[in-house]
């Protein structure tokens, strides 16, 4: 009866810990995720854990673990959230020039987004524009300010350039 009583514990202490298993990503380039089974798991303990699930299988390909980037998160309190880990991994030859040095990349946390404004004049503002400064030459003209001729040249030019 005291062996019953000691596995029933046993299960309820081990909780139901999950694996995703190995999911390949791309060549030699593999994802394993874990999740801790209740308040007693800690974030390093579920990490290590799918570390050596990643090294596991590694070794069963007869190749060398290395890791491309970890991500883990904590317990938030909430029912059923317990803490998790994820490790992305290559599994590699010995002989690789990529198993030299473990190159970790940190994922962004936050995306920033730039947008430029940038505003042109539309056509309308421009024969606005254009219609305003006539206005003000056929004015100049009228009280004797520019000559016919000088009203012409004006008005050609500014014409062209708009």
């Amino acid at each position: 009866m005291l062996r019953v009583i000691l596995c029933a514990a046993a299960i309820a202490l081990t909780g139901c810990a999950t694996s995703s298993g190995v999911t390949p990503l791309g060549e030699d380039t593999f994802s394993i995720s874990r999740n801790g089974a209740g308040f007693w798991s800690s974030t390093a303990q579920v990490k290590a854990e799918a570390l050596k699930d990643a090294e596991s299988y590694c070794v069963s390909k007869g190749r060398k673990l290395q890791v491309v980037r970890t991500d883990q998160h904590e317990m938030s309190g909430r029912p059923g959230d317990f803490p998790g880990a994820e490790v992305q991994f290559m599994c590699l030859n010995s002989n690789d020039p990529e198993l030299n040095r473990p190159k970790l990349r940190k994922e962004a946390n936050a995306v920033i987004e730039i947008k430029q404004d940038i505003r042109t004049k539309d056509s309308s503002e421009k024969s606005k524009d254009v219609y305003s400064e006539l206005i003000k030459l056929d004015d100049l003209r009228k009280k004797g300010i520019l000559s016919e001729s000088e009203f012409d040249t004006q008005k050609k030019r500014l014409l062209e350039n708009h």
